[in-house]
């Protein structure tokens, strides 16, 4: 169960990271999806932090936000 708890937090992390960048830049979920190649649904479902993603998920959204996918990893605040 201690690993699911921590899978949650990347997650949350993960949309956090993704909706902060997404508002940053000025693009919609529907904007974003189609550059990164998915669905705006699916999207959605990520920055709520409800789906786990795939590597390759996460290459495509931060090729479409200009971030290393590190970033959408990432803690720090500072973007």
């Amino acid at each position: 169960m201690k690993n699911s708890k921590a899978f949650e937090k990347i997650r949350y992390r993960l949309g956090l990271n993704v909706k902060k960048l997404r508002n940053a830049k000025g693009l919609t979920q529907e904007k974003l999806a189609l550059q990164a190649e998915m669905g705006w649904r699916h999207l959605q479902k990520i920055e709520a932090g409800e789906v786990n993603v795939t590597l390759l998920t996460l290459a495509q959204l931060a090729k479409a936000l200009g971030v290393d996918p590190a970033t959408l990893l990432s803690q720090d605040e500072t973007f």
